[in-house]
């Protein structure tokens, strides 16, 4: 019974079939780590691309993402999708640090400019509010950074909440 319940409930999240979003493109913020503004359009059924503009690792990153979408149940009167995707951000950061002289014990604060460049990922659940133009999502961007503090850096647990303008 246990393997069927978790058989069927596979089925479910893993369902295939492009379901068409009821917008072509929807603009505006998302909250959380990595915070910012972004846009999305839609360019078929279950394609889109997305642009961000955020706030990450001290600095400020232009992301491009390209995405596939599909329901996230078999059925499709429940207007949640699960959206899925990767890119490429870039942007400048600024790293401050407080260095201990251990001659002297005295602290000084120092801080270099680094560019930001990086692969990124992005996984949704987003919810489209019958009859309003508002899409609500749960996302996560984990990205991979090149220059992250003078050596490579991977970000797992970036989750942020979604609030769009559909139109």
């Amino acid at each position: 019974m246990k393997k069927t319940f978790t058989i069927f409930i596979v089925i479910l999240l893993t369902a295939v079939g492009a379901m068409s979003q009821n917008y072509k493109q929807a603009a505006g913020l998302r909250l959380g780590a990595s915070g910012g503004i972004t846009y999305r359009r839609l360019f078929g059924a279950d394609v889109a691309g997305e642009v961000m503009l955020l706030g990450q690792n001290h600095g400020t990153s232009v992301v491009f993402l390209f995405e596939k979408q599909k329901p996230a149940v078999l059925f499709d009167d429940l207007n949640l999708n699960f959206i899925y995707g990767a890119g490429a951000h870039i942007g400048g950061a600024n790293h401050n640090y407080n260095c201990n002289d251990p001659y002297d014990h005295s602290y000084y604060y120092s801080g270099y400019n680094t560019l930001q460049f990086g692969f990124d990922g992005f996984a949704s659940f987003e919810y489209l509010i019958p009859r309003y133009p508002i899409a609500l999502s749960l996302e996560t961007k984990p990205y991979f950074e090149f220059f992250d503090d003078h050596n490579f850096g991977i970000h797992l647990f970036v989750i942020a909440f979604g609030a769009r303008f559909a139109f």
